[in-house]
């Protein structure tokens, strides 16, 4: 595991669960604040399966397809199972990046795809219950199929100590090893991602103290840079893979995070996919979107999900 150097105050756990509530739940500015308009795409039908494969027609050749998520939302992570298992049988060669896990620990994931360890050893030696508080049988599927099928998983996120480290004292209290995976310049978000952001600053800032916003907005930076930089790295790597991203819909709806990061340092072709949350927020951007539906995971063995992410 990886040493976390000085503990969090309060305020900084604060930070961190609400910047994990604007990006993990896709939550948005409250209603008033929405673009009235609506400029999402006619949902698909998941069921529908001509439908399902005219937009595969459109967007296997793509170097990156994005396939957002709520964290907890069961139908989310059926539709990316149904992107994935579509490619596949169309004998695209995939990758599966995934936000839950961060980039330390990509040998267990390699070692899972191999079968030389269970879902089991995975979820322990990745620290899951620890570094991500959501239910692992969400995920279970894609896990499963991606095991059955040999098709690598990518290990996108960033460490949690990075994270804690820069919502405490900022990207300038990174040490000079944490500091070298961003660029010398760092840019963050922009036009009407930001404006979301501050929004959703603004609903939890009673909470926190005076000049927070500039840490949320740099913890922002690095998830989205660092998954950007994770991707691009992968696919140079892997010349001739399609990546699947699979991550929260807040960090594909706005070309300002992940998308346009990546672009900068892989100028590949991509596709954005997520399903209907119910709005659309203003400025977002998405290449379809897919109905949703109310559903839940089966019932087999779970783990607890932790509040110690935090």
């Amino acid at each position: 595991m990886i040493g976390y150097r000085r503990p969090c105050s309060m305020a900084t756990g604060l930070l961190l669960a609400a910047a994990t509530l604007v990006l993990g739940s896709c939550v948005t500015a409250p209603p008033a604040a929405q673009d009235a308009t609506g400029n999402a795409p006619m949902p698909i039908d998941p069921d529908n399966a001509a439908a399902f494969a005219r937009m595969l027609d459109r967007i296997e050749d793509r170097n990156v397809i994005f396939v957002g998520e709520t964290h907890d939302r069961y139908d989310h992570h059926l539709n990316q199972l149904a992107v994935i298992r579509g490619l596949h049988d169309r004998g695209v060669a995939l990758a599966i990046g995934m936000e839950p896990f961060q980039r330390p620990f990509q040998p267990y994931l390699d070692d899972f795809v191999a079968g030389r360890i269970d879902e089991a050893t995975l979820l322990d030696r990745t620290e899951w219950a620890g570094r991500w508080r959501f239910d692992p049988a969400l995920y279970r599927d894609i896990l499963d199929y991606a095991r059955r099928e040999r098709i690598p998983l990518v290990a996108l996120n960033a460490p949690t100590e990075t994270v804690r480290q820069v919502s405490a004292y900022g990207i300038d209290g990174l040490d000079e090893l944490e500091r070298a995976v961003f660029p010398t310049r760092i840019e963050l978000a922009g036009g009407a991602y930001r404006r979301q952001l501050e929004s959703i600053f603004q609903m939890h800032g009673h909470q926190m103290p005076d000049g927070h916003l500039q840490r949320f907005l740099e913890v922002q930076y690095v998830w989205d840079q660092t998954m950007a930089r994770t991707a691009a790295d992968y696919l140079r790597d892997h010349p001739g893979t399609t990546l699947v991203a699979l991550v929260g819909s807040g960090h594909v709806l706005y070309d300002a995070a992940i998308p346009g990061r990546l672009r900068r340092l892989y100028p590949g072709t991509q596709a954005v996919l997520i399903t209907d949350a119910g709005y659309f927020p203003e400025g977002a951007s998405a290449s379809y979107v897919f109905k949703a539906r109310d559903l839940r995971p089966p019932e087999r063995d779970r783990i607890a999900a932790s509040d110690d992410r935090f």
